[in-house]
């Protein structure tokens, strides 16, 4: 039992040493809003798409107890 625990961590490091791990390969541009998937620039838009994800995800229990009742 503890020769194949021993086998399979060999073969682990053997594997993880030739995958060279860099840090460089992608670059990410480091401005403001880049690294969420909404436009943050229009206020009024981003607060009502807020307001009804938020409201919606609130109130689905609630509606889903009125179905049933």
């Amino acid at each position: 039992m503890y020769a194949n625990v021993l086998a399979r961590s060999a073969m682990r490091s053997r594997v993880a040493s030739r995958q060279v791990m860099r840090s460089d390969l992608y670059h990410f541009s480091n401005s403001n809003g880049q690294n969420i998937p909404f436009n943050t620039t229009n206020r009024p838009a981003l607060a009502l798409k807020m307001i009804s994800f938020l409201g919606l995800g609130f109130a689905a229990p609630f509606l889903g107890a009125a179905w049933q009742l």
